[in-house]
């Protein structure tokens, strides 16, 4: 019997005739994330966040009171830890520290957490002080008891790494950012004239300034794109200065 050799180009044609002329990209599976904190975490707006986010939200109270008081949240769409946690393993987990705790506190109640969830990004975040208080905290050095300073933070993160070197941890830079603002103002490079401007009260944040930069700063920790969605009412003044402050703050 005869054999005949078919051309390689031939071939070729062949097998790629076979394939889809175009094949669709992969969409990617959105990201789980979960949030737990108090008031300064819902000023965050978790549900303008992307991808599948839920959170375990209570009102002025830190970390181990959370783990310990878990049941009756103060913000009703919360989706308790205990059930949250066990569920579902999430991609990312943003843990927020608050005043009434000691360093010991945090760094014990965070690590129990994050044992529960051993394959996700732990992103710390920094939350913010009182506006009254705030240039006092952010320069402050020492001390055992929770406060918003750099060293309070780094210290937590180090710590963090030590105990979970295969783990990855990263904060948000809330706190970093108001900080800018102050130095904005002092250099005549804002259109604020006072970094309170940004509040609310004592220390949540107005809608229009102050959780739009907290929204955006979550937003850069989970990976996720800046919005201006919900912020409608935003001056555009005011915006294009505080995109310029999330620009030269998250770089």
């Amino acid at each position: 019997m005869k054999m005949y050799k078919l051309p390689a180009l031939f071939l070729v044609i062949l097998f790629c005739g076979l394939l889809p002329a175009h094949a669709a990209p992969e969409t990617p599976c959105p990201k789980k994330n979960y949030l737990i904190g108090n008031s300064l975490t819902w000023d965050t707006i978790p549900g303008l966040l992307a991808d599948d986010t839920q959170w375990h939200v209570d009102c002025g109270v830190p970390l181990h009171h959370i783990h310990a008081n878990p049941d009756k949240p103060c913000v009703k769409t919360s989706t308790i830890w205990p059930k949250a946690l066990a569920e579902k393993q999430y991609d990312q987990v943003s843990i927020q520290p608050h005043y009434g705790a000691t360093f010991t506190q945090d760094l014990e109640t965070i690590s129990k957490w994050v044992k529960l969830q051993p394959n996700a990004t732990i992103i710390i975040h920094t939350g913010w002080a009182f506006h009254a208080e705030r240039q006092q905290e952010f320069d402050h050095h020492c001390g055992d008891n929770m406060q918003h300073t750099l060293q309070y933070f780094d210290n937590l993160l180090k710590e963090l790494r030590k105990s979970f070197p295969n783990r990855k941890f990263k904060r948000t830079f809330s706190m970093d950012l108001l900080q800018q603002a102050h130095q904005d103002i002092l250099n005549g490079q804002s259109p604020l004239k006072d970094v309170a401007e940004l509040y609310r009260d004592k220390i949540h944040m107005t809608h229009e300034g102050g959780r739009y930069i907290m929204h955006n700063a979550m937003r850069h920790a989970l990976g996720q794109p800046r919005s201006a969605a919900g912020f409608d009412k935003t001056p555009p003044k005011l915006k294009n200065y505080l995109d310029s402050l999330l620009d030269r703050t998250l770089k």
